[in-house]
C-alpha cells in the first residue's frame, strides 16, 4: 500500500524543518570566519601602524642626533679656524723684522756668526783650489768604483751566506729582509762581477 499523503507531507515538513534548522548554523559559521578575518586584518593594521610610528620616531631621533652632531662639528670647525687665525696673527707679529734699535736675539747672532765662519774657510779653499797646479779629479769617474766596492763591502755577510748555498728565503729570514731585497742585492753583486762592456 502506498503511504498516506499526510505521512509524505509530514516527512517533507520534517526535512524542510531540519534544513532550516541547519541553515542558520552555516551562516553563523561563515559570519564567525568573516569576523575572525576582520579581527586579524584589524590586528595587522594596528601592528603596522605601531611599527610605522616606531620607525618614524627612530628616524626623527636619528635626525635630531645628526643635527646635533653637525652643529657640534660646525662649532669645532669655527673654533679651529679662530685658533688658526689667532696663531697666524701671533706668528706674523712675532716674525716681523726687528727694528734697528732693538738688540739682535741670540738665534740671530748665532746665525750671523756661523754664516761668517763658514764663508771665510770656503773662500780660502776656493782660492787655494784655483791656485793649485794639480788637476782636481772628476767625481763622475770615482763614483762607479765607490759604488762597486760598497755593495761587496756592505753586504759581505749576505753574499757569503749565498756563496755557502743558502736559499734566498733563508738569507732573508736571517737578516730580517724581504726576499725581493735579497734578490736585488744578489743581482747587483752579479753585475759588479761582470766586466763593463
Amino acid at each position: 500500500m502506498s503511504p498516506s499523503p499526510w505521512l509524505s507531507i509530514v516527512l517533507f515538513g520534517i526535512v524542510i524543518f531540519g534544513y532550516a534548522w541547519m541553515m542558520p548554523r552555516r551562516q553563523s559559521n561563515a559570519q564567525d570566519r568573516e569576523s575572525a578575518n576582520e579581527a586579524a586584518y584589524d590586528k595587522l593594521l594596528e601592528d603596522l601602524e605601531l611599527e610605522n610610528r616606531e620607525l618614524v620616531d627612530a628616524v626623527a631621533k636619528f635626525k635630531r642626533e645628526q643635527d646635533e652632531t653637525v652643529e657640534r662639528l660646525g662649532r669645532r670647525v669655527r673654533d679651529m679656524e679662530q685658533q688658526m687665525r689667532s696663531w697666524s696673527e701671533q706668528r706674523t707679529s712675532t716674525a716681523s723684522p726687528p727694528s734697528s734699535t732693538e738688540a739682535p736675539t741670540v738665534t740671530e747672532r748665532i746665525e750671523t756668526e756661523s754664516a761668517s765662519a763658514i764663508a771665510v774657510p770656503f773662500a780660502a779653499v776656493m782660492s787655494a783650489a784655483e791656485t793649485a797646479s794639480y788637476p782636481v779629479p772628476e767625481p763622475a769617474e770615482t763614483e762607479p768604483a765607490a759604488a762597486a766596492t760598497t755593495i761587496r763591502v756592505r753586504y759581505a755577510e749576505l753574499l757569503e751566506q749565498h756563496a755557502r748555498g743558502r736559499s734566498v728565503e733563508q738569507i732573508a729570514r736571517s737578516f730580517g729582509m724581504n726576499k725581493g731585497e735579497v734578490q736585488l742585492i744578489l743581482q747587483l753583486a752579479r753585475r759588479e762581477e761582470e766586466p763593463i762592456a
